[in-house]
């Protein structure tokens, strides 16, 4: 559980009665910066072979996050082998970085890791043709992507926001080759808990579960010889219960969760309308938790807050 920062100010002493600190909220500046000195731009990884992960088939990008661009466009220096389309027709686009001709599309596997460390994103993008040595960014991404997964650029507080991960913006001069790698430790290492968290999260509201194959796990072990096989079968099957694909339980005492300020009004708003073709997989699912334990019926509540459905690649709801 995470407590936020809580200041009391009592004539001149200040007395701090939780306090929580993040490497990201250290960085951030306090005061609010000058705007025009800043821009939505960050590093990103390409996989430059489909379906590698190996850190030499990763090319780091400088990426510009273009509220101004209809589309994303990528480089044609950093695709290498990846399967390129043609256009019937040349397209012209105009972004922050310049004005760019495309008659290519090539699709990506690319991370932003300033976000989410382990979550990947596939997009169809342009292929930019223009010399990259006279190109201050590899990668543009356009409306089309910052609408499809949800990127919001916040100019009123100056930062880059993505679900749960907010980084701030920055000067372009961060993304300069003497400064690179120097801008590339900052992301990587200035992450909230909740920002770092984010993609394990999502991974766990994302999957499907169902009872390990446990006899499949032991296979797998490359590295033991088949007794030590045995044996690692046998320690997993003593223990199957914690494999069965269900929920657990932690059992504790009761825990007290305090409202920063006790005067709070209780809010309750109106539900959200859920799809017919949703309806019954909603039920079915609330169903479902509340057997597990994981919600219980309350006919009545002063606190209300509405939720939505969105479904899994499974087609179950999330």
């Amino acid at each position: 559980m995470e407590s936020n920062n809580s200041i009391t100010k009592n004539k001149k002493n200040f007395y701090f009665n939780e306090c929580f600190g993040s490497t990201a909220d250290l960085r951030r500046p306090k005061k609010r910066s000058k705007i025009e000195n800043l821009s939505s731009i960050t590093i990103g990884y390409l996989e430059s072979r489909k379906g590698s992960l190996k850190s030499r088939d990763l090319k780091r990008m400088r990426v510009l996050l273009d509220s101004g661009c209809g589309a994303t466009l990528i480089n044609h220096s950093l695709i290498g082998k990846l399967k390129t389309t043609n256009q019937k027709k040349t397209t012209k686009w105009k972004t922050k970085a310049g004005t760019f001709n495309t008659d290519k599309r090539c699709k990506i596997n690319f991370s932003l890791p300033a976000f989410h460390e382990h979550r990947k994103i596939s997009w169809n993008c342009y292929v930019d043709e223009s010399d990259p040595e006279t190109c201050s960014y590899d990668l543009i991404i356009g409306r089309d992507l910052m609408h499809e997964i949800g990127i919001d650029i916040c100019f009123s507080t100056a930062e880059i926001k993505w679900d749960n991960a907010s980084i701030p913006m920055q000067s372009v001069e961060k993304l300069v080759d003497e400064f690179m790698d120097q801008f590339e430790q900052e992301l990587l290492y200035s992450h909230d808990p909740d920002t770092t968290d984010a993609a394990r999260i999502q991974n766990i509201v994302e999957s499907k579960y169902c009872p390990a194959d446990l006899k499949g796990i032991a296979e797998e072990c490359n590295l033991l010889n088949k007794n030590e096989k045995e044996k690692l079968f046998n320690l997993l099957n003593k223990y199957s219960h914690l494999f069965d694909g269900t929920l657990g339980s932690w059992k504790t005492d009761p825990v007290e969760l305090e409202l920063k300020d006790s005067e709070s009004k209780p809010y309750h708003s109106r539900p959200y309308p859920v799809p017919h073709s949703q309806e019954q997989k909603l039920r079915d699912e609330v169903k479902r938790l509340v057997q597990y334990g994981v919600l219980r019926k309350v006919n009545r509540s002063e606190w209300g807050c509405p939720m939505f459905t969105i479904l899994k690649p499974d087609q179950s709801l999330r």
